[in-house]
């Protein structure tokens, strides 16, 4: 699968549109994508986070129509993606790639075979009928990088970090010059300690206006930073949903009016305090810096903020835009297919994952040797079927069944590292037990072996249709079952 990605970075424009597409650009090259991107990389942040993430970059073609369909390192391209607010008009051809539109409210917004637009409330607010195919409105459709989600991880859910350390990141370029306003702000809102990511003339005048804050510079891993922070004061854009996903408790300035509904939304939804305008920033009113005292000098509120942060954004959207992408494309979602040989490897990367084991009747790690030869013997045993099932392509689980005595088959499924907590197992056990039904008939009754202590996976055989047997398995698990026609 081919995807080309439009998008520029520069001073000017900033480099959040490049940032969402590098999110999606993860999530495709995660599933076995070839992504190319098309634009102008001239910040010199965006021009690192390419190089890091490795995506090849092409000059925009003056018609990118044209292009897609004449241009041979173009055509043939599956996804065309756009998130760019001057490329005007419907993208859409017979026989050419299916066309994704990235959005904010009004802002860029063109007819496509899928609409993102993952402003906060967009799923409220409406959108005019223009006759797009899948739309994909709110936050949980922000595109976010893998860092995000790492950074995240390693702050937990309740930062204990003292409030008056605060953190200013006005967006990879500061195009407005705000860091120096925002600097200030903190020092007279009561920070002890200023800390502001800012390069060139931005850095030049945090050092000439407010010298007690501390310039960093560029930082291409800014997620990990800001999860060190007591407090984060922010421009409202793309960045905020970045900070509400690693539970930073930020503060936010509407720089832009292309800004302003989502720090309206953002502030009404507590994952955020508002700052307030541009112009209340630079002239540190009174209202601007009562609100930032509020947010250091409150760890209550602090802690609010960033669970309601953590509540709301879960760091999810990229893969959700891709499963759209995938489903536009024909493809099923979800599907099941016999294990190989070949899936070996990928096979007991999974079953020795900690998680795996933690909740399998045998915990211990299994030698490659002994996997190997277990994996000959269910492939060959016609009393066996090993499933792998895919999520739009990409490998996300199995499910295995035994025959057992009297006509029950024995299920188990598990589900790969990279796809848990994505809601997908139950649509993986469904899957699986399609194509086992397909090969064995409706009749066979199917059963199920718990851990007592495997809450999660109660449910998920409860919720499937399994009811649990009043006598255990011989081995003491819970024993669920599902009854066949």
């Amino acid at each position: 699968m081919r995807a080309v990605l439009r998008c520029d970075a520069s001073a000017g424009s900033g480099v959040g549109h490049l940032v969402r597409c590098l999110a999606l650009a993860e999530a495709a090259g995660a599933r076995g994508w070839d992504v190319t991107l098309l634009g102008d990389v001239d910040a010199p942040l965006g021009r690192r986070l390419v190089a890091a993430a490795g995506v090849p970059v092409r000059p925009a073609p003056a018609d990118l129509r044209r292009a897609l369909a004449d241009d041979p390192g173009l055509a043939g391209a599956d996804v065309l993606h756009v998130d760019h607010y001057d490329v005007a008009g419907d993208l859409r051809t017979a026989g050419g790639p299916l066309v994704s539109s990235m959005e904010d409210g009004a802002f860029g917004r063109r007819p496509a075979d899928v609409v993102v637009d993952s402003t906060l409330g967009a799923q409220d607010a409406g959108r005019p009928a223009d006759g797009s195919g899948t739309v994909l409105l709110g936050v949980r459709y922000a595109p976010l990088r893998a860092a995000v989600r790492a950074a995240r991880r390693a702050a937990g859910a309740g930062p204990d970090r003292p409030g008056d350390d605060v953190l200013v990141v006005m967006g990879g370029t500061d195009a407005f010059g705000v860091s120096a306003a925002a600097a200030r702000l903190a020092v007279l809102a009561g920070a002890s300690r200023v800390r502001v990511v800012a390069s060139g003339p931005a850095a030049d005048r945090v050092r000439a206006e407010v010298p007690e804050a501390e310039v960093l510079g560029p930082q291409d891993d800014l997620p990990a930073l800001a999860a060190t922070a007591g407090v984060v004061v922010s421009a409202a854009g793309t960045s905020v949903w970045e900070l509400a996903c690693l539970g930073a408790p930020t503060a936010v300035v509407a720089v832009t009016e292309n800004q302003r509904t989502g720090y309206e939304r953002a502030v009404a939804a507590g994952v955020v305090v508002g700052l307030g305008p541009l112009d209340a920033v630079r002239a540190a009113d009174d209202d601007a810096v009562a609100a930032l005292r509020s947010l250091i000098g409150d760890p209550a509120r602090r802690d609010a903020v960033a669970r309601a942060g953590r509540a709301l954004v879960d760091g999810l959207g990229a893969d959700r835009v891709l499963d759209a992408w995938w489903a536009g494309l024909g493809r099923a979602v979800l599907a099941a297919r016999p294990a190989t040989a070949e899936d070996a490897d990928l096979l007991l990367d999974w079953r020795n994952d900690p998680a795996t084991r933690s909740a399998s009747r045998d915990q211990a790690v299994v030698p490659r040797a002994a996997h190997v030869a277990w994996l000959d013997r269910v492939l060959a045993d016609p009393d066996r079927l090993l499933l792998v099932v895919a999520h739009t392509g990409r490998p996300a689980g199995t499910v295995r069944f035994d025959r057992e005595a009297d006509g029950l088959w024995e299920v188990s499924i598990t589900l790969a590292p990279h796809a848990r907590g994505r809601g997908l197992a139950a649509g993986v056990l469904d899957a699986g037990e399609r194509a086992w039904r397909e090969r064995v008939g409706e009749r066979p009754a199917v059963l199920a072996c718990v851990r007592p202590d495997n809450a999660a996976s109660a449910r998920l055989f409860e919720g499937a249709g399994y009811r649990r047997r009043a006598e255990p398995a011989a081995d003491g698990l819970d024993a669920y079952v599902k009854p066949g026609s």
